[in-house]
């Protein structure tokens, strides 16, 4: 059954080749290579702060928050592997390609990202209120979505289904791990171990399970009382240290 509407075909026919960069451009908000490091700054300014403060030795160097919302993300990602996996449709016919891409079409990769990922940031992080961030994030989906549709490479209902898949995702892990950073990590770990049984020959799916994993075993290695009272020791003396006078002070 064909999922072709027109759309893309009316796009590709309508916009210049000069757009192609713009539109690359415009689907990072989507791709795995910027959404990882933007989840390490994250995690790793929360650290930060934490150091930063000269909080008491019992307070963890990564809030909850920070950790539920990471993990959220992270099983998100495995989700998009997941469900390609499973479906293993076809992309558009090769003729309307302004970019390469990976064989399977359907859902849209980079759109689940998205809605995972800057969804998660949205629904559970604090700065400026939850209306403007869900705004933000579905702003970001939106021309990510649209993007994907100008390089030629999805059909129309491609994309709102891979927000529908996206959103149900959300709504299941909410309601699953209810904000316990290890209920959502465990749920993310296992969404990877069904990555790898589904599309065992995918290289994304073995690096899903990895990086979830990984995920794991830094966020807990990192909070092991030894490692943590040096990082605050080492921190604390840092802060302590005077800043040296300048000139004719």
């Amino acid at each position: 059954m064909s999922r072709s509407v027109g759309a893309t075909e009316l796009l590709r026919d309508f916009l210049p080749e000069w757009t192609t960069l713009l539109f690359v451009a415009l689907s990072y908000p989507g791709k795995l290579t910027l959404l990882v490091p933007v989840l390490g700054v994250f995690y790793l300014q929360d650290v930060g702060r934490t150091l930063r403060a000269g909080v008491p030795d019992g307070r963890p160097l990564c809030s909850d928050r920070t950790a539920y919302v990471l993990a959220v993300a992270l099983g998100g990602l495995a989700f998009v592997v997941l469900v390609k996996g499973t479906f293993a449709l076809p992309r558009t016919d090769p003729s309307l390609h302004a970019v390469s891409s990976s064989e399977h079409g359907f859902p849209s990769g980079h759109v689940m990202a998205a809605v995972s990922t800057w969804g998660a940031f949205a629904l559970w992080t604090t700065h400026s209120t939850r209306a403007r961030r869900l705004l933000a994030a579905g702003a970001v989906v939106a021309v990510v979505g649209f993007a994907r549709l100008a390089l030629g490479i999805h059909y129309l209902v491609d994309i709102p289904v891979s927000i529908v898949l996206a959103v149900a995702y959300l709504g299941a892990i909410a309601w699953l791990a209810r904000g316990d950073p290890w209920r959502a990590f465990l749920a993310a770990i296992a969404i990877a171990v069904l990555a790898v049984l589904v599309d065992a020959a995918s290289t994304r799916a073995l690096l899903s399970l990895v990086g979830t994993v990984g995920a794991v075993v830094g966020w807990r290695t990192l909070e092991a009382p030894p490692i943590r009272r040096r990082l605050r020791a080492r921190f604390g003396e840092e802060s302590a240290t005077p800043m040296p006078s300048r000139p004719g002070e």
